[in-house]
């Protein structure tokens, strides 16, 4: 499926799809989306998205965002914004193909355009490269590919320019390879082992889900408390555990 048919089911999707909230005062329940548009032959898309929406889609503190915005935003080409995610994160070399349901011209509706090789690599390829070399934290070196004499696709080697990555992407990255023991209270992390028997690597295994109930949930520990009798009864008691906080943590 080609970018534009792709584009065209995600944003059907969402107009389908709502968001409801409610609290003390008001209930109300809207589309995710509404009026999406895209203008043939331009790359360009506009929808309206009600405004708080909006706002929870900017509030990343209670989740992780699949790229920078600020960074997508830059680009100007959607080949860009496409090698953008193919590269972010990506450690090793990448082979990406010309033709065929998964090949390039495939997936970016090019059919018929660009046919001569040289033509698809300096205005798809080069040109997305040039992009990413100038703002973005994430780009590639590509290596032409061949059967016999005919080009295949590209091997894309990951480039990573650290100085332009998101602080805040530098911290949780950073965050992700601290021990839970260095980022839990030490009375949570004492509770958990001696009145659960958790082990330590059962709790740096759970312990985004720990972390964010100990910043999340209003008294942690006497919430902690109220689960000692359920996880005697339990099967799983750490599963229990783990369980209800998650629980708890999608109600706040």
């Amino acid at each position: 499926m080609c970018i534009r048919d792709k584009a065209k089911a995600a944003f059907t999707s969402l107009s389908k799809k709502g968001a409801e909230y409610e609290d003390d005062k008001i209930w109300f329940y809207t589309a995710i989306i509404e009026h999406p548009k895209i203008e043939k032959g331009t790359g360009i898309a506009t929808f309206h998205v009600y405004d708080p929406i909006w706002r929870a889609a900017l509030d990343f503190t209670k989740g992780f965002k699949k790229y920078e915005l600020i960074t997508a935003m830059k680009f100007k080409s959607v080949y860009a914004m496409r090698f953008y995610e193919l590269m972010s994160g990506q450690t090793q070399p990448l082979f990406v193909s010309l033709e065929g349901s998964d090949g390039l011209r495939e997936r970016f509706c090019l059919q018929g355009k660009y046919e001569r090789v040289n033509d698809f690599k300096r205005y798809v390829i080069d040109a997305a490269k040039k992009e990413l070399d100038e703002s973005s934290p994430y780009s590639f070196v590509a290596k032409e590919e061949k059967e016999g004499k005919k080009v295949i696709g590209w091997t894309l080697f990951p480039v990573f320019f650290e100085d332009r990555e998101d602080p805040a992407l530098q911290e949780q990255a950073r965050m992700a390879k601290v021990t839970a023991r260095l980022q839990l209270e030490n009375n949570v992390y004492d509770y958990l082992k001696f009145s659960f028997d958790f082990k330590s690597d059962e709790v740096n295994k759970n312990k985004k889900t720990l972390i964010e109930g100990q910043n999340r949930i209003p008294n942690f520990m006497g919430f902690l408390g109220e689960l000692k009798k359920g996880a005697r009864l339990a099967e799983n008691p750490k599963g229990y555990v783990i369980g209800a906080i998650k629980r708890k943590l999608k109600e706040i």
